[in-house]
């Protein structure tokens, strides 16, 4: 169900090589965890089945519910997301 968005790139939740679109350099990209819809569902489910106090922002603490950005090491510029869901 997980999506890679912007042109081309195949991203996964690792950091992947490719060429940078701004900068033109071969490189690793750089992956940071972002919270995105199956973050915020994870939430919903937990609050609906009674996990109120708290423990319904569990999966805002865990990388493997969270989206994944991936930026260029050298000039810092937006590569592409891995989408969890969408």
């Amino acid at each position: 169900m997980a999506t890679a968005v912007l042109g081309g790139g195949n991203f996964t939740a690792v950091p992947t090589r490719t060429t940078c679109p701004s900068c033109h350099q071969e490189v690793t990209t750089v992956a940071n965890h972002t919270s995105g819809l199956l973050t915020w569902l994870a939430c919903a489910g937990l609050c609906l089945i009674g996990c109120v106090f708290g423990c319904c922002l569990i999966p805002f603490c865990i990388d493997e519910c969270k989206d994944v950005e991936h930026r260029c090491p050298n000039c810092d510029s937006y590569i592409g997301v891995y989408k969890r869901i969408g």
